[in-house]
């Protein structure tokens, strides 16, 4: 028994320890075609003092980019490689057992039998070396799949569309209708207006504003559409 725990333990080392390394690729099925996508609507304001009020013009831009869209089929490459010297100990060993599990079997059979003795060892040794070809054999048959899994194979992961968005463009502009602007001035304070139907809002300012802007020291305000607050810019008063 363990003379079989030994010799199992040499043929699991005698095992062939593969690594692999995996990377995708594409191959084109087609030439690239540009497609012009919608992204969506979004508020723009730009504003002036105008006398005693601020005039604000507010646009709906329609925002779009190019999109780019080509098929490809797409592959995942996989390369294996042997590590170090292992499937070739695989294939040693394996050709070793098997010689050697032959060579009992063939010793025994051509062996004259010892008719002194009462001890006839024709049987085991039959077994071991039926044993020790099997075990052969299974390094041998391990050493062939191992080798066939070298190199590189390519599994298909099937079609798909490559798209890549170029940047984001000005489609079109068109006055709001409706919303509320406001002004919110150098010290804070917070003054607003509706839309008209052209996409206009006039905020009035306070009779007291240079007064206001000369104490803060600044007459840089922010103006902003409420609800979108990437709709806002700064001005001076």
């Amino acid at each position: 028994m363990r003379k079989l725990v030994v010799v199992l333990c040499l043929v699991l080392a005698c095992c062939a320890r593969l690594t692999e390394q995996v990377t995708l690729r594409a191959e084109p099925l087609e030439p690239p075609r540009i497609v012009r996508v919608q992204l969506g609507e979004r508020l723009a304001v730009v504003g002036s003092r105008d006398g005693n009020a601020v005039r604000a013009q507010v646009t709906r831009v329609q925002r779009c980019a190019d999109v780019q869209e080509q098929r490809a089929a797409g592959f995942r490459h996989v390369e294996r490689q042997a590590d170090g010297k292992s499937l070739t100990a695989e294939w040693l060993f394996g050709g070793l057992f098997t010689a050697g599990g032959l060579a009992l079997i063939g010793w025994t059979a051509v062996s004259p039998v010892d008719l002194t003795t009462s001890t006839d060892n024709a049987p085991a040794n039959y077994g071991y070396g039926a044993a020790i070809t099997a075990l052969g054999a299974g390094l041998l048959a391990g050493a062939l799949y191992d080798q066939l899994q070298t190199g590189g194979h390519d599994e298909p992961l099937g079609e798909r569309t490559l798209r890549k968005e170029g940047p984001e463009q000005v489609c079109g502009a068109l006055p709001a209708t409706t919303g509320q602007v406001r002004l919110t001035l150098p010290d804070g304070a917070q003054l607003e207006a509706a839309v008209d139907a052209t996409g206009v809002a006039r905020v009035p300012l306070p009779d007291d504003l240079d007064k206001r802007l000369e104490r803060e020291g600044s007459r840089r305000a922010t103006l902003e559409v409420l609800g979108d607050a990437r709709a806002q810019v700064r001005l001076d008063l």
